[in-house]
């Protein structure tokens, strides 16, 4: 190989490696837009914050969204998935189906209940305000979900919220609960590349457990069955856990 090879080749990688760092991720880019959604609602009665990222006790979270609001706290989850989105509020993975091929990825539901759990240890005291889960697609995405927690579409977030009109707390609850969110927030790059390290290494984790026949959830066996839309595997301790797997 020659000189001018390996200094193309070398070029190369470091034009990537920029790039990479410059251009954001479809992920970063859809909370942007849901960012800027958000800063429609009223200032006073909601406050919102943006990408948290919470500690507790070594165990990070990143919150996409949260709308402290009079009415209740909002936790919404974004998503920039395309095609047909299809899966059901218990089950543990969610269908991706896009140019004929199927992708599974994490129940966002569930992953969103695992955001409210670590926003409520850390806001103590308001713990029993009421925590509303949010799911929000963008328009690529063709949603076939059946639950009954709202799984919508960013333009309807704020039909969601709005939809809840009875005050729950003050305003004054409203500001203490921002500025305890915000004091707790972990902003630190180190602490970031972490999080996203413990979020694959779970991931790859829970694979390995439903690959050896075994509940992530209990630990239960893993038992074929067959529902209303074909076979599947539910844990053998159903109906304490509803663990449920796309054959």
């Amino acid at each position: 190989m020659g000189i001018v090879s390996k200094i193309l080749i070398v070029a190369l990688f470091a034009l990537t490696f920029i790039l990479k760092r410059l251009i954001p991720s479809k992920g970063a880019i859809g909370e942007k837009r849901v960012a800027r959604i958000l800063e429609k609602l009223p200032e006073g009665k909601y406050s919102v914050i943006n990408n948290l990222l919470l500690n507790n006790s070594g165990y990070t979270s990143q919150v996409d969204h949260v709308v402290v609001s009079v009415y209740g706290i909002f936790v919404i989850e974004t998503k920039t998935y395309q095609g047909i989105i299809s899966g059901a509020e218990s089950s543990e993975q969610w269908t991706q189906n896009i140019y004929g091929n199927k992708y599974e990825f994490r129940n966002p539901i569930l992953q969103n209940y695992g955001h409210i759990k670590s926003l409520k240890q850390t806001l103590g005291d308001y713990k029993n305000v009421p925590f509303i889960s949010i799911v929000a697609f963008s328009r690529q995405a063709n949603l076939r979900v059946s639950s009954n927690v709202p799984v919508v579409y960013w333009s309807q977030i704020l039909d969601v919220i709005k939809g809840y009109e009875i005050p729950v707390i003050k305003e004054s609850d409203v500001r203490r609960i921002t500025r305890l969110l915000m004091a707790s927030n972990t902003d630190s790059k180190e602490t970031r590349k972490d999080h996203v390290k413990n979020v694959r290494a779970n991931v790859k984790k829970r694979q390995e457990t439903i690959a050896s026949d075994k509940c992530p959830r209990c630990g239960g066996n893993l038992v074929l069955r067959k529902g209303k839309y074909g076979p599947f595997y539910g844990c053998s301790n159903y109906p304490k856990c509803t663990f449920i797997q796309n054959r």
